[in-house]
């Protein structure tokens, strides 16, 4: 059995944020993410980021979930009733984000016996996109948590992995596990449209191999940012002044054209990439015991 993975407690952060690669590999979290954004447009119109982020997800841990009768546990219904649960988003935008999966062919309709019932299949492509996403927090994490390179290839290789992963991960979500839990600072930027990946952007803004957050004022360009993340200049600039409000950064400059991320924006990053480590380093452990006890329970006894 493996060793078991270092827990979300704040002792975790601590170490964790103090390891010396531990910049390199947020650094590194933060330019995957920017272009998995990018192009997933078809579902950016109709979420913030956090709701976004863990609505495809979701609808696997349905997928995986047996009803009562032994059923597949997603349908259109049951999604419904679990965004609502969760206080994710609306049955409307809920139904809307699902007709939109199945345009983008992540989901397809699925058979049953029950006419009442109306299930939703995953496709591939949408298990694809959980594990490049997924795949990117581990070749990062693997900067600070060495068993992270073996959860990656776990993750690519091996199907049964990746759906106890989905059950691990999904489970904590449902049971109140909250990245911004404890840091509600950032909590103006996951509730909007790029408005982390915006921040992720302004971090990553210092000299390549630099510090990140990066420490140093650094060029802004509002058309540049409204451009790369499909936002209005009015998105962006609503944005940056409820940063300074929250006093996570300051723009300066001879023409305004500067941002400097200040110690309390340095800080909401860190336990941001932290956090997001450590549940991801969780989630892999609990599969991986998930696993191991499914390996057990099916050999014979004599």
């Amino acid at each position: 059995m493996p060793d078991r993975a270092p827990s979300l407690s704040q002792d975790s952060i601590t170490s964790l944020r103090s390891h010396p690669r531990f910049p390199i590999a947020m650094r590194e979290a933060a330019q995957c993410l920017i272009p998995m954004y990018r192009s997933d447009r078809l579902l950016n119109a109709l979420m913030g980021d956090r709701a976004r982020s863990v609505f495809a997800h979701l609808a696997l841990l349905l997928h995986y979930r047996n009803t009562d009768n032994g059923a597949p546990g997603l349908t259109v219904g049951a999604m419904k009733d679990l965004c609502v649960q969760l206080d994710l988003c609306s049955r409307g935008r809920c139904e809307a984000m699902l007709a939109l999966m199945r345009v983008g062919g992540f989901l397809v309709s699925g058979q049953s016996q029950d006419r009442r019932r109306r299930p939703l299949q995953p496709t591939e492509k949408l298990f694809a996109l959980h594990r490049e996403r997924w795949g990117s927090h581990y070749g990062a994490m693997r900067h600070v948590l060495p068993r992270a390179a073996h959860w990656r290839t776990a993750l690519i290789d091996e199907p049964d992995f990746l759906k106890q992963l989905i059950l691990a991960l999904g489970e904590k979500f449902v049971a109140g596990f909250r990245l911004l839990d404890s840091n509600p600072s950032l909590g103006p930027f996951a509730e909007r449209n790029a408005g982390m990946l915006i921040l992720f952007s302004l971090a990553l803004g210092g000299a390549d191999g630099g510090s990140f957050p990066a420490r140093k004022p650094v060029t802004l360009s509002i058309n540049a940012l409204a451009t790369t993340f499909s936002v209005s200049r009015k998105h962006v600039l609503i944005l940056l002044r409820d940063a300074e409000a929250e006093q996570l950064l300051v723009r300066g400059g001879p023409a305004n054209n500067e941002v400097t991320i200040l110690p309390r924006g340095r800080d909401g990053l860190e336990i941001f990439f932290a956090r997001l480590f450590l549940y991801f380093a969780e989630g892999a452990a609990d599969a991986e015991r998930a696993l191991a006890g499914c390996a057990r329970s099916t050999v014979p006894v004599s």
